[in-house]
């Protein structure tokens, strides 16, 4: 709780705000997303920039035993599985994607397929080498999918 607090601090200094914090096996783990989420991500030099100041700070911390060793990680949440924003939308071009329907199409709730384009109009998906073109004003929600496969 105390390097929570800590951590709570110096990501406000730098216009970040700590959205996940736990200590688990060893590791201090801090995940960290911009004030203003929506129109500004948080990069690698942001995120190193918290981890030596807080480290710095948890190195001098009373609360912290001498004996008590950790690793400190200070990461983003990572890629949100639905898209929401443009700059989402031109990161993942080509990737696999499922589109939600507001009304069905042709007695389908969605369609999987790749992300192929979008702009204020039309969402087009690449399904099995054709493109489909979705209204914008049908589309409910659009979810990367997820790898199924498993590391063996």
């Amino acid at each position: 709780e105390q390097a929570r607090a800590l951590a709570v601090l110096e990501a406000a200094e730098n216009d970040l705000v700590v959205v996940d914090c736990r200590f688990t096996r060893g590791k201090l783990l801090i995940k960290v997303e911009h004030k203003d989420p929506d129109n500004n991500s948080v990069g690698i030099a942001e995120c190193e920039k918290v981890s030596r100041a807080l480290g710095f700070r948890l190195d001098n911390a009373d609360f912290m035993q001498e004996d008590k060793s950790y690793n400190l990680v200070v990461s983003t949440p990572g890629a949100k599985e639905v898209l929401t924003r443009e700059r989402e939308f031109e990161a993942f071009r080509g990737f696999p994607i499922i589109v939600t329907y507001k009304e069905p199409v042709k007695g389908k709730e969605n369609i999987e397929g790749v992300l192929y384009e979008r702009d204020s109009e039309i969402l087009q998906v690449n399904v099995k080498g054709r493109i489909v073109k979705v209204p914008q004003s049908n589309v409910a929600e659009v979810r990367l999918v997820q790898d199924q496969t498993q590391a063996p």
